[in-house]
């Protein structure tokens, strides 16, 4: 028997909204109609599957008489199951704010019988992968979340701004080689302050709504021999603005940076001493043949629609995550043009072997790349465009950890300006072979 019993009221921000409220067997529950109505959702009654499926900030799908309920694919379970009467189906009081909290990505709580509906949030929850070789802790949050990553005084710092949600969620126990999180509220921020076990390097990777902040532990390796490759050359000129030629700023930059790791006790060999055309094959094949431990490749960046572009950027080889990270992989790729026929190609099964012999050595290309890309934005004062993976055709044909960096914009005036200064350039010298160092001392 079902029996009109009393009204829900539900007070979203200030508009107040009331529900029909049913009792049936001891139990409250609305029509999930009128809450489509009242509340403007997108719903989908799968009839086949006998699937209700409610959508506006996340998507959440019902089945009458079933406890459980799927919201953004996650299982939750129920107090009490959602039920079916004369083809309508109800929704149990008990978990509207849990319904309500996931739909509309609000807090959703009861407060003297009505159901509160307030600011949106924009921080969702916590999660860890502890494994042993690797700590993830990831910040459930908005696409759009604005946030700044650093290092200072030995921690790293995570600044998301303007945020919005609960504390209950917030985890501060350390965890895996996370050793402890110290969490600061400000006005209009958040901050997290890791402290990693051994001083271990940390990177943060944005994947949609996840904010990965991840920390690795590597296998030893002793680095000793490291080629530097002065990227372009000769007939490939690289990006040219300004009067500026790309080839000739990562000529100087590899020499002086091969003269400084050289002082330091490596044993160094460099791709190119002169405005010569190396083909890309040519240069992986000059670190093969040196059974170098690091291969390390100079370049400047362009972005010729796009000249407020700016700062330096670190990658490792993987495929292109990013619009931006494709475009860049396309640009230093494209040296190839400038290659013979018969030596601009390799068979397929060597491609294949090369690329296989490489992925052994990515997780080392990535430390190497933080390592580097933290030095240059810390001694040089670059905005951080962050570590990137792409498949870069010079690094995919090595036999050992290796990374690609771009040490600024030509296209940009202030970049461009830095970029003709000797000061400047002793700077990124300075900062490449201190990221150097660090990763092989991590490696002793």
């Amino acid at each position: 028997m079902i029996l009109l019993f009393l009204s829900l009221s539900i007070n979203q921000s200030g508009n107040i909204y009331t529900l029909r409220e049913y009792k049936i067997r001891n139990k409250n529950y609305i029509l999930c109609d009128s809450l489509i109505r009242k509340l403007d959702l997108s719903s989908h009654w799968d009839n086949n599957r006998q699937i209700m499926t409610l959508q506006r900030e996340t998507v959440v799908s019902i089945i009458p008489d079933n406890p459980f309920i799927k919201i953004e694919g996650n299982v939750h379970q129920l107090v009490s199951s959602p039920i079916m009467i004369n083809g309508k189906l109800l929704l149990p009081n008990s978990s509207l704010d849990l319904i309500l909290s996931s739909l509309l990505n609000m807090k959703a709580y009861f407060k003297d019988g009505t159901l509160e509906i307030g600011t949106r949030l924009n921080i969702y929850g916590i999660k860890w992968c502890v494994e042993s070789s690797l700590t993830r802790y990831t910040i459930e949050c908005s696409p759009t979340m604005k946030y700044f990553f650093s290092k200072n005084d030995g921690e790293w710092v995570l600044t998301l701004f303007n945020p919005i949600y609960n504390k209950e969620i917030m985890d501060q126990d350390g965890k895996g080689l996370i050793e402890g999180i110290n969490i600061e509220e400000g006005n209009g921020f958040l901050k997290f302050r890791f402290k990693t076990i051994e001083n271990l390097p940390m990177d943060i990777i944005r994947k949609g709504k996840s904010l990965n902040v991840e920390v690795r532990k590597f296998n030893k390796r002793h680095i000793q021999t490291i080629v530097i490759d002065a990227g372009h050359g000769g007939k490939d000129p690289g990006a040219v603005h300004g009067g500026v030629k790309e080839k000739d700023v990562v000529l100087k930059v590899s020499k002086n940076l091969a003269s400084r790791l050289t002082e330091d006790g490596f044993n160094v060999i460099i791709t190119r001493i002169s405005d010569e055309f190396l083909a890309l094959k040519e240069r992986a094949e000059i670190a093969d043949e040196a059974r170098a431990d690091f291969f390390v490749s100079i370049h400047c960046n362009a972005a010729y629609r796009k000249s407020s572009m700016h700062g330096a950027e670190t990658y490792f080889l993987s495929s292109a995550k990013s619009d931006w990270a494709r475009t860049v992989e396309a640009t230093e790729n494209s040296a190839i043009k400038f290659e013979s026929e018969d030596n601009a190609g390799i068979p397929e099964l060597d491609y294949i072997l090369n690329d296989l012999a490489q992925t052994q050595f990515l997780e080392e290309s990535q430390q190497a790349a933080i390592y580097i890309q933290e030095s240059l934005v810390q001694l040089c004062g670059l905005y951080n465009r962050g570590v990137k993976q792409a498949n870069f055709y010079v690094l995919r044909l090595n036999y050992m950890p290796a990374v690609l960096i771009e040490i600024g914009f030509l296209t940009n005036s202030n970049d461009r300006k830095k970029l003709q200064d000797d000061n400047f350039l002793e700077k990124v010298v300075e900062a490449i072979a201190s990221g150097i160092k660090q990763y092989a001392r991590a490696h002793l």
